[in-house]
């Protein structure tokens, strides 16, 4: 019996240091862990250098066309028509005979009055057919010049500054996609639409062959301003409560900067103020990254 309880305590004991080692292993393993330094975070990204590249702001307006001129002719005696001398879309000139006019005065008689043209242009609109009764006060047709027409825009008040007298323009029209058309202004209103704060421009577009037509919808594009700018890419910059950023590239760390932005063209965007030109800007992977995070530069290949 008491050789029993030796042997009982004895295996006790062992199995008390067993254990001990092996806490004390874990703890000292848990230290060595906690003693390691923590792995640094390295984000690949692209980057490139800004380029520079010319920047053409322009002014956009809606127009409608107009016939240059547009005339109505009378007959200047009573009587009926007798005869119109011409038909919707015949061309006129100044002094052409264009109706003939039976005069019906009782008690007179009198040859057929011919009604002459005091201008040139296209027949627009036929108002009387033959028998009608006119007089001086009755039209009998309309003419409208469209050699040369007119497109008058609206343009916003807060563009209007960059509009001068003979400014070139090029105008667009939905009925000739793809085709432009030289346009030159010619008159500026002297005042605004107060209910959309547009100022009506005309401009006057050559249309010898007449394809042109008045009551057109067209565009017009104005040249505002042409600069040499810096740009980066569109993914070079982010935004943080309101204010724009780049990260330059320097040494692995990403290193944020304030920029001044500008107008957008395509895929890139332009730098007003922020950078000198021979940085190299973060594009791809900016929006990943913190001021002095360790990046790593890769080729645009790697990461596809």
């Amino acid at each position: 019996m008491k050789i029993g309880r030796i042997l009982i305590v004895f295996i006790f004991i062992v199995l008390a240091v067993f254990v001990g080692i092996r806490v004390n292993q874990k703890i000292q393993a848990k230290k060595k862990a906690m003693n390691q330094p923590a792995a640094v975070k390295v984000v690949p990204v692209e980057t490139t250098q800004p380029s520079r590249q010319e920047i053409i702001e322009t002014i956009h307006a809606s127009a409608n066309i107009q016939a240059d001129s547009e005339v109505t002719i009378y007959s200047k005696v009573n009587g009926k028509i007798a005869q119109n001398l011409v038909k919707m879309g015949s061309s006129i000139q100044s002094g052409q005979v264009v109706a003939i006019v039976n005069r019906d005065e009782v008690g007179y008689e009198f040859k057929p009055y011919e009604v002459k043209s005091d201008a040139k242009g296209v027949v627009s609109r036929l108002m009387q057919n033959p028998g009608a009764a006119v007089n001086p006060n009755v039209p009998l047709m309309t003419l409208v010049d469209i050699d040369t027409v007119k497109a008058v825009a609206a343009v916003d008040e807060k563009k209007i500054r960059f509009i001068m007298m003979n400014q070139p323009a090029r105008v667009t029209l939905e009925a000739y996609p793809g085709e432009v058309f030289a346009a030159r202004v010619t008159n500026i209103s002297p005042v605004a639409n107060a209910v959309n704060r547009t100022i009506d421009v005309e401009l006057s577009i050559p249309n010898a062959n007449h394809r042109i037509k008045p009551g057109m919808y067209a565009e017009v594009e104005w040249t505002e301003s042409r600069r040499s700018s810096l740009v980066v890419p569109l993914t070079s910059v982010v935004e943080v409560a309101g204010q724009k950023y780049v990260f330059i590239a320097d040494n692995g760390l990403a290193r944020i900067n304030a920029v001044t932005v500008g107008a957008v063209v395509g895929d890139s965007i332009e730098i007003l103020s922020g950078l000198k030109g021979d940085e190299q800007v973060v594009t791809t992977g900016a929006s990943q990254l913190n001021d002095k995070d360790k990046i790593k530069t890769i080729r645009p290949e790697a990461t596809r």
